[in-house]
């Protein structure tokens, strides 16, 4: 596991496990936080969330996984919340 990449996915999230490998974003290690959750987007989203993972880790470089670890620690994002 990394600090920064894609948060792991429940075996029974079908739709966000089928966008994931779409985008390849399995080939990636997970992470602890990410693009995603810096922005709020949750796992309810699983289309979005998937589309997220595959930019961030299109784009990922060094300023991008300190940006969301110091985003990360200051409250930058929601993480992933569970709407009732």
């Amino acid at each position: 596991m990394s600090l920064v990449g894609p948060r792991p996915c429940l075996p029974s999230q079908h739709e966000l496990i089928a966008e994931r490998e779409q985008r390849g974003v399995f080939a990636a290690r997970p992470g602890i936080t990410g693009l995603a959750q810096i922005h709020g987007i949750d796992m309810s989203t699983p289309h979005r969330l998937a589309e997220v993972d595959g930019q961030m880790l299109a784009t990922l470089g060094m300023v991008m996984y300190v940006r969301c670890i110091l985003r990360t620690v200051v409250g930058g994002g929601r993480g992933d919340r569970v709407r009732g």
